[in-house]
């Protein structure tokens, strides 16, 4: 009842394999052409389209700001970047125009969008810091306090269970392998069109979370309520505080300097380790065994944001609701693809 009550909240989810290009291309009028004279455009081209141009603006941003600043960038990290993005667009387009390998293709393309969108967003949230706005963590406390969440004895719990915490923290730092790993298993199995809304959705949340956090900025729920050396002690290492080292160099530092090598998130509101577990569910629902395994171990990493990501309860609900709304945009531009071209969509035809 809850991933029903879900999916009409995010709207359809169009998975696009073999047989569904195979049948709306049965469906669509121009099958009467050579298949070199057609190329049936798919539902995600729209999607993909977007989460190239949230890259491209991202950029644009994050150069903005580089360059308002005077940030330096490492000249070997920017050329290891430059060299990796230029194979991984290579592929996409080879294998997408000049040899048909829709898999390789797609998956160097969602692959490129992730990397690009993740190096933007984080040199937008460690520049942004330069700005030195004015830090928000007691409204954020406020709003904790206001809806009844006693964050600091929750952290007491949580300090009392090691063996908790520790299997928190695994899944915490899972997050991003977890996304890299679906999208070769969405490109394996040719379903493309989850492929580009896990893509889309990735860039568009990381993106908008990081550009909310260099005008609202926060150190985080560990640093406001300074927890005892006892509590800080009983969790894992660096548990709410991993962040702090990046946070004061680039908003304090004289001259820093950034690194492609070793960009590091500093967004506490909101939450992006929500936003990404919540993805990586949705994006798992059909496949059956597979999303129990990710439901469960998601729903460890959700609550692993207050122990271990040092958020608020707040930044939880902030992040669930830039998801959902990264998912509803993705949404319309999937259906606004297929009432232009007049094709059914893949459920509409299935059934």
């Amino acid at each position: 009842m809850a991933v029903a009550m879900l999916s009409q909240l995010v709207g359809p989810s169009r998975i696009a394999s073999s047989v569904d290009t195979d049948v709306a291309q049965q469906a669509s009028p121009r099958t009467a052409a050579t298949s070199e004279e057609t190329r049936i455009p798919q539902p995600h081209q729209r999607v993909e389209r977007g989460a190239w141009l949230i890259g491209i603006a991202a950029s644009g941003f994050a150069g903005f700001l580089l360059w308002t600043f005077e940030i330096t960038v490492e000249p070997e990290s920017l050329a290891l970047f430059s060299g990796l993005m230029g194979f991984l667009l290579a592929v996409h387009i080879v294998y997408g125009r000049w040899r048909s390998a829709p898999v390789l293709s797609n998956l160097a393309g969602a692959v490129a969008v992730f990397f690009w969108s993740a190096a933007a967003a984080a040199t937008i949230s460690l520049v942004g810091l330069r700005y030195k706005f004015p830090l928000i963590d007691g409204s954020l406390a406020d709003a904790d306090r206001f809806i009844g969440i006693d964050l600091p004895s929750i952290i007491l719990w949580f300090a009392s269970h090691p063996w908790l915490t520790e299997l928190l923290a695994a899944g915490y730092c899972s997050s991003f392998v977890q996304v890299a790993a679906l999208f070769v298993l969405l490109a394996a199995t040719k379903r493309f069109d989850k492929l580009w809304q896990l893509a889309f959705v990735f860039a568009l949340t990381i993106v908008a979370s990081t550009t909310f956090s260099v005008f609202w900025p926060a150190k985080g729920a560990f640093v406001y309520f300074d927890h005892p050396v006892a509590i800080l002690d009983a969790l894992p290492e660096h548990a709410g505080t991993y962040h702090l080292a990046k946070f004061e160099y680039f908003r304090n530092g004289v001259f820093p300097e950034l690194s492609l090598n070793n960009l590091q998130g500093v967004v506490t509101f909101p939450s992006f380790h929500t936003c990404l577990a919540l993805m990586t569910i949705f994006a798992t629902i059909g496949t059956r065994w597979l999303f129990g395994i990710t439901l469960i171990w998601n729903l460890l990493v959700l609550v692993s944001t207050l122990p271990i990501g040092g958020h608020y309860v707040i930044d939880l609900t902030c992040g669930a609701l830039l998801w959902l709304a990264a998912m509803k945009i993705e949404a319309m531009l999937g259906r606004s693809f297929v009432t232009l071209r007049g094709m059914p969509m893949p459920e509409a035809v299935s059934a």
